[in-house]
């Protein structure tokens, strides 16, 4: 799990750093990872990243994605509900996970 501020645009390039030092260490193309906007409680103007553009890169990289406020504790457990989710996918490609939140 990645977390980055919403009223950070620094924090949010740096997940995709992160990301890459992962798969590098690992000798991997793909790792279960979930991204998480933290702070989604801020009001529109205190924010760096939008939604969208955490949801875009979320897709570029293929991972899942979310915002939560852990101020508020709202979608702190959903976050850990897709981690799970991208986990099970990992471990069964070409089959959707039981319950993955991601999925209709």
């Amino acid at each position: 799990m990645l977390v980055y501020s919403v009223s950070s645009l620094p924090s949010f390039e740096m997940v995709q750093v992160i990301r890459e030092k992962i798969l590098n260490h690992l000798g991997t193309e793909s790792v279960p990872i979930v991204i998480v906007g933290n702070k989604s409680d801020l009001r529109p103007e205190q924010r760096q990243v939008s939604a969208e553009e955490g949801k875009r890169v979320a897709e570029k990289i293929q991972c899942g994605w979310t915002e939560a406020s852990a101020r508020y504790n709202e979608n702190v457990g959903k976050a850990f509900d897709i981690l799970i989710a991208e986990i099970e996918k990992a471990q069964n490609p070409g089959e959707t996970a039981e319950g993955d939140p991601n999925q209709p």
